[in-house]
């Protein structure tokens, strides 16, 4: 929402008879600055509405808020703000700067306030700062009906004008262009800190107010300075809180993979030891061995009625080891088979091999 500023300058202790005029956009928010003399600080000051001042309807005073209207005195700027917010069609009219004098009569400028859609004269910024030394560019826009009247650049401190297309001004780095359709361009170069101030843009009756400010360029500088420091701090800060989390991502990371690691280690320890026990559980009571060319095994000893595992060849034989002692002859290698009974024949032999 813009906000145009006006600056109304008090110059007698009566009435004027002249006027400002002004355009405002409908919707936008105005702030109107009331200049008066050093010798009213301690005076009260006030926004009235309506056509004459004797009838006009006070509708707040200095640091007061009353609707959608704040008044605000600045002493050392000799001078106190009007704000008019959310300004519509109904709120076109007449309105006065007022400072309250006791036992006399109050001191009052009036103006007039066109609330419309398309104003017919603004400024591309109300506000600009520039730098010592530099240039600075304005742009008064005006409608098609003000293309043929005077285009006009003013200084509220001394009422000194530029007209366009004269050759005479109060200050040589001043340059005023118009393109004849609808822009007035002002030019002010090798700012000095003694150009800031308000200024008006005018075309024909209507004004449009302008407030320049002028900062030294080593303020600027250091201001830069200041600024490219912060962003650089505020870099290597996310550097910083990067490597945090990524050595933070890392170390997690070590913890998990570790955790694993050891979980699985255990699960296998506590496996192998199970399968160990099972494999033993298995075994047959008397290992199969070898020993030469003689293969041992468990021998029973069964009755008549059992039938014999194997038929055994009477030649190059190997019985099954019956805890004795070998005896080898010949070819053929016998067991010690300590006999429960003296029956020979009760002999069962289990498998036997021959290598």
């Amino acid at each position: 929402m813009r906000c145009l500023f006006i600056f109304i300058l008090f110059t007698s202790s009566v009435a004027s008879q002249a006027y400002r005029h002004f355009h405002v956009k409908t919707g936008a928010s105005v702030t109107i600055p009331c200049g008066y003399y050093k010798e009213y600080l301690q005076h009260k000051k006030y926004w009235c509405s309506g056509k004459y001042f004797n009838s006009c309807e006070i509708q707040a005073y200095t640091n007061q808020t009353t609707g959608k209207v704040t008044v605000t005195d600045n002493p050392t700027e000799s001078l106190f703000t009007v704000t008019i917010h959310n300004l519509n069609t109904g709120d076109t009219g007449w309105y006065w700067c007022a400072v309250e004098i006791d036992r006399g009569t109050d001191i009052s400028e009036y103006l007039h306030i066109t609330v419309k859609q398309d104003p017919d004269l603004s400024v591309n910024k109300s506000s600009v700062i520039g730098k010592e030394g530099a240039i600075i560019t304005i742009q008064c826009l005006y409608s098609t009906a003000y293309r043929n009247t005077q285009k006009q650049w003013c200084r509220f401190k001394d009422r000194h004008c530029i007209t366009f297309k004269t050759e005479t001004s109060w200050d040589s780095r001043i340059q005023l262009s118009d393109d004849g359709r609808r822009f007035l361009s002002v030019n002010m170069s090798r700012l000095k800190k003694s150009d800031a101030g308000w200024y008006w843009c005018s075309a024909g009756d209507l004004q449009v107010p302008v407030l320049i400010e002028v900062n030294n360029s080593s303020v600027s500088t250091n201001k830069a300075n200041n600024g490219t420091a912060e962003r650089k701090s505020e870099s290597d800060d996310g550097m910083m809180l990067l490597w945090i989390l990524v050595a933070l991502g890392l170390g997690l990371l070590f913890i998990l993979v570790s955790s694993v690691t050891y979980m699985l280690r255990k699960a296998y320890k506590k496996e192998n030891p199970s399968s160990t026990r099972e494999k033993n559980h298995h075994t047959p009571p008397s290992a199969l061995g070898h020993e030469g060319d003689v293969t041992y095994t468990a021998v029973s000893h069964s009755t008549k009625n059992q039938t014999h595992s194997q038929l055994v060849k009477d030649d190059e034989v190997t019985y099954g080891n019956m805890h004795s002692q070998v005896v080898k002859d010949d070819q053929v290698t016998y067991g010690n088979m300590n006999y429960p009974t003296d029956n020979y024949n009760e002999v069962t032999y289990s498998s036997v091999c021959t290598s």
